[in-house]
């Protein structure tokens, strides 16, 4: 969602489906779909708007709940520095910030001010998580077909 991870990996990013930011520049240098953001946690009350929470986690569950998701699954969504220290599955980004220690809780807090209706279509399947405001499942679980 941001301008610099784009400057970073735009070029590495392939075609396929939508590719949304909340900054202007990044969509007009790598003709990204875009869509306002805020600052702050919760749920945009303007039009064509969403709030961005700090973090890419938050604004792409953003972006689907904006767009009608009846369901939305999370997988990843630890919101904790690993024991290693690992800021990110991926490693640490080597030119751009990687999160803080003391960011992640309110990053949670960020979320669970979503609000409570909206958040009812979320499940959390992500293995480990801090972040606690969302129903827990399995991805199995969530992959099963509803029983008729």
């Amino acid at each position: 969602m941001d301008r610099n991870w784009w400057h970073e990996y735009g070029n590495t990013v392939k075609e396929g489906p939508e590719l949304w930011t909340t900054n202007r520049e990044a969509a007009r240098l790598w003709r990204l779909r875009w869509i306002q953001g805020e600052p702050g946690g919760g749920e945009s009350t303007r039009a064509n708007t969403i709030k961005m929470g700090g973090n890419s986690g938050f604004q792409a569950l953003a972006l689907a709940l904006h767009f009608g998701a009846s369901r939305v699954v999370l997988l990843g969504y630890d919101m904790q520095i690993g024991a290693s220290g690992a800021t990110h599955w991926h490693g640490d980004h080597k030119r751009l910030g990687n999160p803080l220690k003391d960011r992640m809780p309110k990053w949670c807090r960020d979320f669970a001010e979503i609000p409570f209706a909206t958040r009812q279509r979320v499940v959390n399947a992500s293995r480990v998580s801090a972040l606690k405001c969302f129903k827990r499942a399995g991805l199995n679980d969530c992959l099963a077909e509803p029983e008729a």
